[in-house]
């Protein structure tokens, strides 16, 4: 006789009508005799079950035992009772790996640290390279960066503390100021002397008229620059060229450029108007605000002189507070020797200091000569002393894209 599975436990007995019949006869029977046994001994033996009971528990087969196996989440939950007309309810589906478990707070701790792959933020602001994260609110402000100072600095200075630009005074030094840089340069000197008539009332000749000169020089390429300058004493146009050839370093002694040009005069009535000039720019770097210029320059025509010749000489002293004393000697020119007064001795001296992108210089000197012609024969036509003291100025503005 072949087993059979054991029923639903929610599904009706498939037992014979007879024998269902003859059971619950047997039942009404002995619970009614068993019912005073059971009243009078409490504490006694459970009576044993009717052998009709037995018998019929017998008839029904236990099914075979199944293999033993480990419970899992989806076989311990309950299984609700088959309801016909509605689809049985999903097990429930096992959380990935790594997620937290249901109930708890998702959002990560306020200290987490994103991994190294993480994209940034939609809302960051990308950074430049080599730009520093600003201070976070309520930390301490960092300290001002000088960056900007470094595009003066590198390409028109020996040294990053020392206003040396690319014109010490009067003179153009070898430095150049970098390729798609701007400079902006106003000069200003003074007619009267201080040594001659000036006083309070007339502020030691601040009062006086003045030779007022504007130029401008462009960075074409890293080591060469072009400029223009305009002297208002003659209508005097320089336009100029520089190329530094020798940069110093610990394996190159000094700095060198050559620098060529024409001094164009406007003012009607002058001779040689056209002023072509070459010059070899020469420096020397000795130790922190000491530097040597010397400038060997030839210019075709001056107030007196054809094809002169001369030899300019600077030098750079540090003074406190990071300013410098800018000076400068051009000798009267050995042409002119045999002619009493014809050329003299000229001499400048500048107190500058840098600020910023701007370089100051206060300037004190015998001569009114800012361009090469009126300089190099020692003949400037406006006339001057060695002993007159002239007050001026010089302000450079740098620019970069």
């Amino acid at each position: 006789m072949m087993p059979q599975p054991a029923p639903h436990p929610g599904a009706p007995c498939p037992a014979r009508p007879a024998l269902a019949a003859g059971v619950v006869a047997l039942l009404l029977g002995w619970s009614g005799a068993a019912a005073p046994a059971a009243a009078a001994a409490p504490d006694g033996p459970a009576p044993s079950a009717p052998p009709a009971v037995a018998s019929a528990a017998a008839v029904t087969p236990a099914p075979p035992a199944e293999p033993r196996s480990e419970p899992t989440a989806a076989a311990s939950a309950p299984t609700a009772p088959a309801v016909p007309g509605v689809p049985p309810a999903e097990p429930p589906r096992e959380p990935p790996a790594g997620a937290p478990p249901a109930g708890a707070d998702a959002t990560p701790p306020a200290d987490a640290t994103p991994p190294a792959d993480a994209p940034p933020p939609a809302d960051a602001t990308p950074q430049p390279p080599g730009a520093s994260t600003p201070p976070a609110a309520g930390s301490a402000a960092a300290s001002s960066p000088a960056a900007d100072e470094a595009y003066l600095a590198a390409p028109v200075q020996p040294a990053a503390s020392e206003p040396v630009g690319s014109r010490l005074i009067d003179l153009a030094t070898p430095f150049t100021i970098g390729r798609r840089r701007l400079e902006l340069l106003v000069t200003h000197r003074f007619n009267q002397p201080v040594n001659q008539g000036s006083s309070a009332h007339n502020l030691w000749g601040l009062d006086s008229g003045a030779d007022v000169g504007i130029g401008f020089a462009y960075g074409l390429l890293r080591q060469l620059d072009l400029s223009v300058y305009r002297s208002q004493f003659q209508e005097d146009y320089e336009l100029a060229a520089k190329l530094q050839v020798l940069d110093q370093s610990p394996h190159v002694p000094l700095s060198a450029a050559v620098r060529g040009g024409a001094d164009l005069l406007g003012r009607r009535g002058v001779q040689d108007p056209h002023r072509p000039f070459a010059q070899v720019l020469l420096s020397r770097h000795l130790a922190p605000g000491w530097n040597v210029f010397l400038s060997p320059s030839w210019v075709r025509a001056t107030p007196l002189l054809r094809d002169a010749w001369n030899v300019p000489v600077g030098l750079t002293v540090p003074l406190p507070g990071k300013w410098l004393l800018d000076g400068e000697v051009i000798a009267a020119n050995r042409a002119l020797r045999h002619v009493s007064g014809a050329s003299r001795l000229a001499w400048h001296a500048a107190f500058a200091r840098r600020v910023g992108w701007h370089l100051f210089q206060i300037v004190l000197g015998d001569s009114r000569a800012t361009t090469v012609d009126q300089m190099v024969g020692g003949d400037f036509a406006g006339g001057f002393t060695t002993r007159d003291v002239r007050l001026g100025f010089n302000l450079i503005r740098y620019f970069s894209p």
